[in-house]
Parts: structure tokens; sequence; C-alpha cells
């Protein structure tokens, strides 16, 4: 996995190099990079398909108006993070809609299904100050060093909110947990 994250890496410098010098296409790229993993942060956060939809065009649309601004220095999944966060704060602060996912947004079986519905109502249970870090660090698979920049933390301040947030997901599930295991 590690050669698989150096892969990425060395793919997006390329991405953004390009993109820099103006090859518009490049854009499309950093999409397929970033695209389902900007959607799945937003979903998570939001809790409503339509509005992480919104939340991550918004975020691609913000990076394309900013392309020339940008550098290929390793910050930019940081940055496109830190994007989308502020977006769906903005979003939550606008209204509060629910929408349970429903078993095809999923597949699987109804049990599946009903798991992770009840896993994402969990998560939309907590504080945003403990949802946020699980999301970036247990869910996107971002490093604590990220995860705290990205929400402009120190990276002790991260972790207590992580094992803040894991013990907080663990009563709230109570028998669900034992499902996942």
């Amino acid at each position: 996995m590690l050669s698989s994250s150096r892969d990425d890496s060395q793919y997006e410098k390329r991405l953004l190099t390009a993109l820099i010098k103006g090859d518009q296409s490049a854009f499309g790229g950093l999409y397929e990079l970033y695209g389902d993993k900007i959607f799945r942060y937003t979903y998570r956060m939001l809790g409503n398909r339509s509005d992480a939809e919104d939340a991550t065009a918004e975020t691609f649309l913000r990076v394309f108006r900013r392309s020339a601004e940008l550098r290929a220095d390793g910050a930019f999944r940081t940055w496109l993070f830190r994007i989308a966060r502020n977006l769906c704060i903005d979003k939550m602060r606008q209204h509060k809609l629910l929408e349970l996912p429903a078993e095809a947004h999923y597949g699987g079986t109804e049990e599946k299904a009903a798991l992770k519905v009840t896993v994402q109502q969990a998560l939309n249970e907590l504080p945003l100050e403990y949802r946020e870090p699980l999301l970036l660090c247990d869910l996107e698979d971002i490093s604590a060093k990220e995860a705290a920049e990205t929400l402009g933390i120190s990276v002790p301040a991260l972790k207590s909110r992580l094992y803040r947030g894991r013990r907080a997901l663990r009563e709230r599930l109570g028998g669900s947990m034992e499902k996942l295991k």
C-alpha cells in the first residue's frame, strides 16, 4: 500500500505541474484521483447525497478557478480536503437535511445496509470535533499530520479527538459493533 500511496503522490505531482503550465486536461486526472474520496467525505459529513454531490462539485470548481495558484509541493490533498470541509460546514449551517441512504446506495444485504445506516446515524450524532477526525483518518485513510493540517489543529489535539470520537462512536453503536467484526 505504501508504494500505491507513493505512486499516487507522484501522479498527483505530475498532474499539478501540467495544470500549472496550463494543461486543463490534467484537471480531469485530479478529479479521477480524488473525486470519489471527496464525495465520500462530504457524504459522511452531510449525510445527504444531493448536498454531498453539490459540495464535491463546488470543491473541484474552486480548485479549477484557482489552478493558476497551485503548487506541486505535496500539500494539494490537504488543501482539497480543507475546501471540502469548509463547504460542508457552510452547508450544515444553512440547513439540516437528513436523507437516510437507500439500500441501493450500498448494495448488498438488508442487514449490511441497515448497519451502514446505523453507523452513519451514529457518526452524525457525534460532535463535529469528533466526527471530522474519524472521517478523515479512519474512513478516508488520511495521515494524522494531514488531517490536523486540514482541520487547523495540532497532531496531539487530533489524536485526542480521534480517541474520544472512537470511544463515543463505540458507545453510540453499542451492540451494533459486534456486527462490524
